[in-house]
């Protein structure tokens, strides 16, 4: 059950790497109707709102590795982002996604779901509890 909960993780990790990617791929159309619905915001806004992607990404990056490790504050921190990333989407606002943007996304939250499982309701649990 590690090796399988290690791979969650791995494939979590790839699965942002693949999701930042897909930032830079957006289609012309996709970003024609962000515009045309109004979604553009003010430079303030835009570095305000990088900031905060940039701490919760980092944030992302050192909890995947502590919960790789089996480190205690790794599990009860996976949460504490996860709590804050949908927070996040919600102060967003609606967008309008390209295919790779939604699939990409849409697999991320799934193996977080996944995660979360293994941290809560599985014997990986107890992993945890020695690895501080």
């Amino acid at each position: 059950m590690k090796k399988i909960f290690k791979k969650f993780i791995l494939i979590d990790l790839a699965l942002y790497a693949l999701c930042f990617i897909a930032i830079f791929i957006e289609s012309e159309e996709v970003a024609y109707m962000n515009e045309q619905l109004g979604l553009g915001f003010s430079d303030t806004y835009m570095i305000v709102a990088g900031i905060i992607a940039v701490i919760i990404l980092l944030a992302h990056l050192v909890n995947l590795f502590l919960l790789y490790k089996f480190k205690g504050i790794g599990k009860a921190m996976y949460l504490v982002l996860f709590v804050i990333t949908s927070l996040t989407y919600i102060a967003q606002g609606s967008f309008v996604y390209g295919p790779y943007d939604s699939l990409f996304g849409s697999l991320s939250w799934a193996v977080s779901g996944a995660i979360l499982v293994f941290l809560y309701f599985t014997p990986i649990k107890y992993e945890f509890e020695r690895g501080y």
